[in-house]
């Protein structure tokens, strides 16, 4: 039985259209750390890991980020791939003694090659394993995917969920996390408040001063890394993390880590 309100419109209908209300959504320039420290870490084109509980956003932040900028969104979970999808199949062609055997990329590759710009999004990492996360190492560090190099146009970003609160997670590898910036998502209520309300606040770049160009930037929307194609390390923030208990000046052993 089917309960019509008194304005001929039943409940299914007046929840269908509250629900459409939470889709439309705006967004503020309002101050948010974590987010600008992210939006910068990308324009420096810095390796950027985010770690957070699951459900706090951190997929939601990086869709508003690669809109924002204009970058189309690759999102590659890394957890439910094999090693050769990053180091790439072995293709035999006619001569494989004269001609060796190149290793074939997978198509998200390919498209983001093509494109020669975008952002690259490997969700889950904490729940790849070992072996995956091996072969991620040239991908983060040498940016190789099999046979193709990915174009100066691409960012690299990536999430993770603490081991305690991670589907079947493993410990992130100490050669793994040093390629990255670690950054941590935390839940902000009054950010979400305001979200459910319809207005999020909207990615920002706080000013850096370029330091070199080895990489350049070359979304035409992003201006806080228009002209800013590689910031220095020490403007994101960042600080070298080393385990409790090492002793002052050791390699650091877990990546970096900013606060945020």
């Amino acid at each position: 039985m089917t309960t019509v309100t008194p304005h001929g419109a039943s409940r299914l209908d007046v929840a269908a259209a509250l629900l459409s209300l939470l889709h439309e959504t705006t967004t503020e320039p309002r101050p948010d750390e974590q987010l600008e420290a992210l939006t910068l870490a990308v324009a420096a084109d810095l390796p950027v890991l985010l770690w957070g509980e699951p459900g706090i956003g951190k997929t939601a932040a990086l869709t508003q980020l690669a809109a924002a900028l204009d970058l189309p969104l690759t999102t590659v979970v890394a957890s439910v791939h094999e090693p050769s999808d990053f180091s790439g199949l072995p293709v035999i062609g006619d001569d494989p003694a004269e001609q060796g055997v190149p290793m074939a990329p997978p198509d998200w590759a390919v498209r983001l090659v093509r494109a020669g710009r975008g952002l690259l999004f490997l969700d889950e990492l904490s729940t790849a394993p070992p072996a995956v996360q091996a072969a991620l190492l040239r991908l983060v560090l040498e940016r190789r995917i099999g046979a193709l190099r990915l174009p100066p146009g691409v960012r690299i970003v990536a999430a993770a969920n603490p081991r305690a609160s991670a589907a079947d997670g493993w410990e992130l590898s100490p050669p793994l996390a040093n390629r990255f910036v670690h950054l941590q998502w935390t839940h902000d209520p009054e950010t979400v408040v305001r979200g459910l309300g319809g207005t999020w606040p909207g990615p920002s770049c706080p000013g850096s001063t370029p330091s070199g160009s080895r990489r350049p930037w070359t979304s035409p929307a992003a201006r806080c890394a228009g002209s800013s194609p590689r910031a220095p390390r020490s403007s994101t923030g960042c600080r070298p993390a080393r385990p409790a208990g090492a002793a002052p000046g050791r390699r650091p052993a877990a990546g970096r880590r900013c606060s945020g």
